[in-house]
């Protein structure tokens, strides 16, 4: 697995590191270290002051390796002088990795990682993007929300849950928030797409659920905490295409207010 982390060399962007280990133990594979500066905007040297924080981010990043004796992990860096996310996305679609891993930071706190970036890579990157925000404390990835809108997509995102969080005992949650009068036509489509899923030899465990609330937000929110939910996976949508995230049901920020990690996909 190769995978690009995205720092901003900030002591709270180190709790990327456990995760990032966590993916990789199974088979080995590569880091490539992230960060974007604009020289041409400062008074400062930034080009030596990145490359001096590179540096030490990486030497952070070896210590932890070798406390967890891995030996198949090669760490790498990369530099660039342009805007994070512009330069990110230039990175992705050029060495292709199998996952971008990313802090965030919440609304109204401004800086390379800030939450707005978060979200617009989400809809634009890719490959699966996963994102954690800056206060949420580590723990494995064991239970995990799908939200579903049924989109054709779904059994395939789904698929790459189970690929990319691997080294996890997973139990999947494939939740539908359904607040329309048609709940009849959603658990047809849940079946059919629990179905689906049954011949893709999937390795973990999924329950299908329809939750039946006014308030599609608070439920997920309710859902999360009463299921111990340790990330949400979710096919954002553009902005351009849907205003508010499952026409009208649920915003990014809502997703975002959870404040555990999040796993997204590009359709």
């Amino acid at each position: 697995m190769k995978i690009i982390l995205a720092t901003d060399f900030s002591k709270e962007n180190q709790m990327l590191v456990p995760y990032a280990l966590d993916l990789l133990k199974p088979t080995g594979g590569s880091i490539i270290l992230f960060h974007a500066f604009m020289d041409h905007f400062e008074v400062t040297d930034a080009k030596a002051t990145a490359e001096e924080s590179m540096k030490q981010s990486i030497d952070f990043l070896n210590n932890e390796i070798a406390k967890q004796n891995l030996t198949d992990i090669e760490v790498t860096a990369k530099l660039m002088d342009g805007y994070p996310e512009q330069e990110l996305l230039r990175l992705t679609r050029e060495i292709q990795p199998d996952l971008v891993l990313m802090g965030t930071r919440g609304r109204g706190r401004k800086g390379f990682l800030e939450g707005s970036m978060s979200k617009s890579l989400m809809s634009k990157s890719p490959v699966p993007l996963l994102s954690i925000h800056e206060e949420y404390q580590y723990k494995p990835n064991n239970e995990v929300l799908y939200v579903t809108n049924f989109d054709k997509s779904d059994a395939s995102s789904i698929a790459k849950v189970f690929a990319i969080l691997k080294p996890y005992s997973l139990h999947v949650h494939v939740v539908n928030f359904v607040m329309d009068g048609e709940p009849s036509k959603a658990a047809k489509q849940m079946k059919e797409l629990e179905d689906t899923l049954k011949y893709m030899n999937l390795n973990g465990e999924i329950c299908y659920k329809l939750v039946y609330n006014s308030s599609p937000r608070d439920a997920m929110k309710t859902y999360c905490e009463e299921n111990n939910i340790s990330l949400a996976a979710f096919i954002p949508h553009r902005k351009h295409l849907y205003h508010l995230f499952f026409k009208d049901k649920v915003t990014k920020n809502d997703f975002f207010d959870l404040h555990i990690p999040l796993l997204t996909f590009h359709k």
